[in-house]
């Protein structure tokens, strides 16, 4: 009972079998191609991204130590400036209103407050140059290379 078309369905239906192993032995060698090719990207651009941050650790670096030098700065003004400006500028004021008003307390608390408006406004200045230092942008390069961002 051997129908000559069932004959033909089954070479036809073996013959593709044969042709469509072949093709899906190279779709994998391409996957398998794409992968590497994939990876070999992925590397590069980890290993970019790690030469970028290593120059941001650099440049920070510079800028902390520029900031470190003008606080140190700062700090021997507002130390230094507790006796010169004592000493100088607010005794020649304290003078001045004394001079003026004849009031021995009015010139101390002029002197005073000139003083204590100074030792702030250095203060200020401090406070903000100390807050630049710091590795801020270098440790969000870090978490965005290792992904330990939480996404």
């Amino acid at each position: 009972m051997n129908n000559p078309q069932t004959t033909a369905t089954k070479d036809g239906n073996a013959q593709n079998q044969a042709t469509e192993q072949p093709n899906q032995k190279d779709d994998w060698q391409d996957h398998i191609a794409k992968l590497l090719e994939y990876s070999k990207q992925l590397k590069d651009d980890y290993q970019t991204q790690g030469e970028i941050t290593h120059q941001l650790a650099k440049a920070e670096w510079r800028l902390s130590l520029r900031s470190l030098a003008l606080i140190t700065i700062f700090l021997g003004c507002f130390a230094s400036g507790l006796v010169l400006l004592w000493a100088g500028f607010l005794g020649a004021v304290g003078y001045g209103v004394y001079d003026l008003f004849g009031s021995v307390w009015l010139s101390i608390a002029t002197a005073t407050s000139l003083q204590v408006a100074c030792l702030v406004w250095l203060w200020k200045n401090t406070v903000y140059l100390s807050n630049k230092i710091g590795f801020s942008k270098t440790l969000k390069s870090l978490k965005q290379l290792l992904n330990l961002h939480g996404n």
